[in-house]
């Protein structure tokens, strides 16, 4: 084994870098489980997922804990499988894991960001006309909120100055 530097003997003296030996932890744990994934075949993965998933959620009675260890699942995917479509990785959880993914919140979110912007843009053209690229923009960079906060705004709005300050307030703030 290599010899340590003096700071990272420290480190280990004051019990901030515990050394664990794989060997050492017990067999079949699902932290054994999150390493053999870390270094399994492509092929292997989904039944290890679907492995783990189980274990921890019957054998870990906390449900953060468990939201913990499903989060830390999709990581070791998403960054094993950097080349996987979201759906694919998606495909290596049960239905009702997949909802409580990262990924799966956040593609939700993204698609109903998407869906309110599309809304809005169609709205400010059928009211206003073409409305200018640098506009779509700025619409296409908000918030979910400031989506929602947009179609409100837009039934007082009487011309287009009205959106260019509206969205000029949302810069601001």
């Amino acid at each position: 084994m290599e010899s340590l530097t003096t700071y990272q003997q420290e480190l280990i003296n004051n019990g901030r870098i515990i050394r664990i030996y794989l060997d050492e932890l017990p067999s079949g744990s699902i932290g054994v489980g999150l390493i053999q994934l870390i270094i399994a075949q492509e092929s292997q993965t989904h039944k290890i997922v679907q492995q783990l998933l189980q274990r921890a959620k019957t054998e870990i009675p906390d449900p953060l804990i468990t939201r913990g260890i499903i989060d830390l699942l999709e990581t070791v995917l998403v960054s094993k499988f950097s080349k996987l479509s979201r759906q694919e990785i998606q495909s290596m959880f049960l239905l009702s894991d997949i909802k409580q993914t990262r990924v799966y919140q956040e593609a939700r979110e993204e698609g109903r960001q998407e869906e309110a912007s599309s809304m809005l843009q169609r709205q400010l053209s059928k009211r206003f006309g073409k409305i200018s690229d640098r506009r779509l923009e700025n619409i296409n960079s908000l918030s979910l909120e400031q989506l929602e906060d947009l179609g409100e705004a837009l039934l007082d709005f009487s011309d287009i100055a009205d959106l260019d300050n509206w969205l000029q307030s949302c810069v601001t703030e």
